[in-house]
């Protein structure tokens, strides 16, 4: 793919640099969506455009992703800082955390009163249209917006700038049948109503995509013309997943008879971390009479802690570690062990290492450390999993897929995936790796490229 001179406007909520370093900034290993979009790199210039964020206050507004990353591009990666009302970006964020992100999810969501709702709305109106005003560039051939914090910006962007194309891709889940709730239907109309106004929509599974159609369909009547659906599953960067990692000092504390359990996820209640500790435990009952001992490494990145329920959640996962290992000190170890923090490399070391990977989500968009692990593993890992997680639609043939999100459920995974032969591990892990390494990163980006009707030829 030679150099383009295509430019795109891509826009998302945060991009991945934080404080640090000498310079004063630093790259940051986030989850989701934004770890990928550089793919888009591979076919088209890209002009990044994205929220200040509490953690990037005081970092220059624009530099190029490539010198700050060390990483060399086909194109050029512009990455832009925008800053909105403080108190606006307050109330959507908190509104966005404990309300949309939870109905997304099929999640109980809070009793708000109808103020609350209405005024947390016109922030996120507010904060839409200040970031899709600040991306605009007459260089820019069309825009790719994504995260649902962002649902309104398509509109924006075609009153602005109606002529240029926009596709809006949306990694979350939609809920798959519509709530019996006057004002969770008006929130998702208000978030539809939004994403209705870009050229294409994509989304990370048909399932998604259908729930989407279905309810636009039956509760959305007089909407405008539907646009162009489309499913375009997100993926990992396979090749640079491969190159060695840079800092080989790092180690999994494990012997090599050891059984590893491995929970990578962001403390967010979706993620089902107490759940997947407590179906460790039970497991773990019966381990007295094995020679080898396993434990279940938790990597458990913080997430929203400028919000109390947040915090207690991270605080109930702590507490729940140290009550579930009292309860298994007759193994005369410590099982579970709980690392916090965003190290990036150590969970690279314990995704090559498993034998177990756990993501038992009650409901996820992507998870891309499935895709991750799928690549890096060396031992012929189990991936265990819940049938909600974004990633099952493309691989669960090839993990053990639990029947809910439930403890009693991912007990009855765990144990199928121990009872796994040597044979039929060896031959799920072939075809994980293949499945991935078909269907990477830049295949992700070259289906959104397409769907600009510009890509080049080769």
């Amino acid at each position: 793919m030679p150099v383009s001179d295509m430019r795109i406007g891509v826009l998302s909520r945060r991009a991945p640099i934080g404080h640090g370093g000498d310079s004063g900034v630093a790259i940051e290993h986030v989850g989701g969506l934004t770890r990928v979009l550089p793919a888009l790199a591979e076919f088209a210039n890209m002009n990044w455009t994205a929220l200040t964020t509490q953690s990037q206050v005081g970092l220059p507004k624009h530099y190029s992703y490539a010198k700050l990353s060390n990483q060399d591009y086909l194109n050029q990666v512009d990455i832009y800082l925008t800053e909105v009302d403080a108190k606006d970006l307050d109330t959507s964020e908190w509104f966005c955390a404990h309300y949309i992100w939870p109905l997304l999810h099929d999640l109980p969501i809070p009793d708000l009163a109808a103020s609350v709702i209405d005024d947390a709305l016109v922030a996120m109106n507010e904060v839409n249209q200040v970031i899709a005003a600040n991306c605009l560039d007459e260089t820019n051939d069309g825009y790719l917006v994504n995260d649902f914090q962002l649902a309104r910006v398509p509109l924006s962007l075609k009153a602005i700038e109606g002529n240029r194309q926009v596709t809006f891709f949306l990694h979350t889940p939609w809920p798959k049948s519509a709530p019996n709730n006057n004002a969770a239907i008006k929130v998702l109309e208000f978030l539809a109503s939004g994403m209705l106004a870009a050229d294409v929509i994509e989304f990370q599974t048909s399932k998604d995509l259908q729930a989407f159609e279905k309810f636009v369909l039956d509760l959305m009547p007089n909407s405008i013309e539907l646009p162009k659906l489309a499913v375009n599953p997100v993926s990992v960067d396979v090749q640079a997943l491969q190159k060695p990692a840079l800092e080989a000092v790092k180690k999994i504390s494990l012997s090599d008879d050891d059984i590893s359990y491995v929970h990578i996820a962001r403390s967010d209640p979706i993620k089902n971390t107490l759940a997947t500790i407590a179906a460790f435990t039970e497991l773990a009952i019966t381990f007295k009479e094995m020679q080898s001992r396993s434990y279940l490494d938790l990597y458990v990145v913080p997430s929203r802690q400028q919000w109390p329920d947040y915090q207690n959640l991270l605080s109930e996962i702590s507490r729940s570690v140290a009550n579930c290992n009292a309860e298994l000190a007759f193994l005369d170890y410590s099982p579970i062990r709980l690392h916090i923090g965003n190290d990036y490399e150590l969970t690279r070391r314990a995704l090559e290492r498993y034998d177990y990977l756990l993501i038992c989500s009650i409901s996820d968009g992507l998870n891309l450390v499935i895709k991750e692990g799928a690549v890096l593993n060396s031992r012929n890992g189990v991936i265990v999993s819940t049938k909600n997680v974004g990633a099952m639609a493309q691989l669960g043939s090839s993990c053990v897929v639990a029947k809910g999100a439930d403890k009693a459920s991912i007990v009855a995974a765990l144990k199928e995936a121990t009872g796994v032969d040597q044979e039929t591990r060896k031959s799920m892990a072939r075809q994980l790796k293949q499945q991935v390494e078909e269907f990477d990163s830049s295949c992700w980006a070259q289906s959104i490229m397409e769907s600009f009707k510009i890509l080049e030829v080769v």
